[in-house]
């Protein structure tokens, strides 16, 4: 994907919420705001329609640690590194989410780059963002994407009244502005490489500016996500390998409209001249996909058409009939059309609208497509289209009778 929605979220669900969507093939901003709260998340919905998701999480509440290690990084040693910090983290350790980064060595000495935070927390904000259906590829700490400072140096920019700081061997911290004089005194860098204006930063150590990369602290971020150092999507939080969404939410009605199409051909094979044979392998194949539908139901062969019929005519009476009428619509298109691949289906039955995210191989596949369904008297509106590499990415809604 070649844009980029990145949301900056704060210690508490009260605090605002940055985001900002980033063109990687433009290396431009397209569109960026700020929140109230967590309550409002719901208005970035859509914006995730096509885009690649970064949730950036605070400094402050991410805690980087580069563990030594009596040897080369390796699956005993990621098992026993929780009980090898315990004595180093202020909580019970099994409060503490651990992510590890990768393995370095230095001087000889082998080490690995972790990111600690509070299990809880980091559960809560995930939970908040699936409640909205916004699914982030990549969750990461905001300074960790700062520039990587030259040596004797820290790479910093402010952001909502803290100053964001990047040093040189894994470290990042986030600093009330009220407190950076303080807190410079005591790093050991000599030199701040700072991105955005720096008449507020009180101290004696030498100022690099860089005025000519000033930029939204989000943008600039959105830049560093191209060398991502550590994603914090792992162990509990790793993105879970799944069927296709529209495969897991309407697997009934997927089904249903099998045993619908099933029934179709065994109608009308029925009406035709056909060999036996056919005809019984046929009946043989409606009558496994009817148990692998209602494996509940005794199948009784010389009963099948009707045993299907009744099960359909109650299928047509719920919430699953406008979704079945649409399917059967949407699926009169394969025939016809080549490279257009349906990625997700949602279905809103109070609406009786069928929304479709599909990738095809160019812009007029999907104005066929829509020919082809306002040919079966289907209402069709189509959305955006985006170019993403050799394909182009974009929604059609079907909507039935309400």
């Amino acid at each position: 994907m070649t844009e980029k929605l990145l949301v900056r979220v704060g210690q508490s669900q009260q605090e605002p919420v940055s985001w900002l969507i980033w063109s990687e093939s433009d290396s431009q901003i397209i569109a960026s705001g700020e929140l109230e709260h967590s309550g409002l998340l719901g208005e970035l919905t859509e914006k995730t329609s096509g885009r690649s998701t970064a949730l950036l999480l605070p400094a402050s509440s991410v805690q980087l640690k580069q563990v030594a290690l009596p040897t080369k990084w390796n699956r005993k040693l990621e098992r026993a590194l929780p009980f090898m910090l315990e004595e180093q983290v202020a909580s019970d350790i099994d409060d503490v989410f651990i992510a590890f980064g990768k393995p370095t060595t230095i001087d000889d000495k082998h080490f690995i780059n972790i990111a600690l935070c509070d299990l809880v927390w980091l559960q809560d904000w995930m939970s908040v963002l699936e409640d909205f259906d916004i699914e982030p590829a990549v969750v990461t700490p905001d300074a960790l994407l700062l520039p990587s400072p030259d040596t004797d140096t820290l790479s910093a920019i402010e952001l909502q009244e803290q100053w964001l700081f990047k040093g040189e061997h894994w470290h990042i911290s986030a600093v009330e502005s009220d407190w950076v004089g303080d807190y410079l005194s005591l790093v050991p860098e000599s030199q701040i490489t700072h991105y955005s204006p720096a008449t507020s930063l009180d101290t004696t150590k030498q100022l690099i500016e860089k005025e000519a990369e000033y930029d939204l602290p989000l943008a600039i971020f959105a830049k560093g996500l191209n060398a991502l150092p550590i994603n914090l999507r792992q162990g509990p939080f790793a993105a879970k390998k799944k069927q296709p969404q529209w495969w897991r939410d309407w697997k009934a009605g997927v089904i249903a409209a099998g045993v619908a199409l099933l029934a179709f051909v065994s109608v009308k094979s029925a009406q035709l001249v056909m060999l036996q044979n056919e005809a019984d392998a046929y009946k043989a194949q409606a009558m496994s996909v009817y148990k692998q539908a209602f494996p509940n139901k005794v199948v009784r062969p010389h009963l099948l058409r009707k045993q299907i019929q009744n099960e359909l005519d109650a299928l047509s009476g719920g919430e699953q009939g406008g979704f079945l009428e649409l399917t059967n619509h949407f699926v009169s298109i394969y025939a016809q059309v080549d490279d257009f691949d349906p990625e997700t289906f949602r279905y809103d039955h109070k609406r009786n609208e069928l929304r479709v995210r599909a990738k095809a191989k160019g812009f007029q596949i999907f104005s066929q497509v829509k020919s082809i369904l306002e040919q079966r008297g289907v209402e069709v509106q189509q959305g955006a289209l985006n170019n993403d590499g050799d394909y182009v990415i974009g929604e059609i809604r079907i909507r039935g009778a309400a």
